[in-house]
């Protein structure tokens, strides 16, 4: 059962222009994402420690990220976290995930056409 606050934030999650749906991660789904995910995904890496992890489904009128999605460092291009200031939560983090995590989600939320995922990571 999710906590009162947990409800209250992902409803405001839902309230967003083009998210459509949720799925809330247990820590086993989240160490399996941690285990699977490219290194260069900086993102999703730090999203999964948190003490809650979303999974939000979102189609092409989603609003464009807040921040650049792509860095280079030391020569390498890695995934950054990325704010996500709508969640009124603690440390929000969000990222897209890569191809493996994304299908590994699909598996446990419906995914339709032009809709992405994306992993929010937060603490309370």
């Amino acid at each position: 059962m999710e906590p009162t606050e947990i409800k209250h934030i992902i409803h405001a999650m839902l309230q967003l222009q083009g998210i459509t749906r949720y799925y809330l991660l247990n820590k086993e789904e989240a160490r399996a994402i941690e285990e699977m995910e490219d290194p260069f995904n900086l993102g999703v890496l730090e999203a999964v420690k948190h003490q809650y992890c979303v999974c939000l489904v979102h189609d092409s009128s989603w609003r464009i990220p807040t921040q650049s999605i792509v860095k280079k460092i030391n020569g390498e291009i890695v995934f950054p976290p990325v704010a996500f200031p709508e969640v009124p939560a603690k440390n929000v983090v969000s990222s897209s995930p890569g191809m493996k995590v994304h299908e590994y989600l699909c598996k446990r939320v419906r995914v339709e056409g032009d809709e992405a995922t994306l992993l929010i990571g937060f603490d309370l």
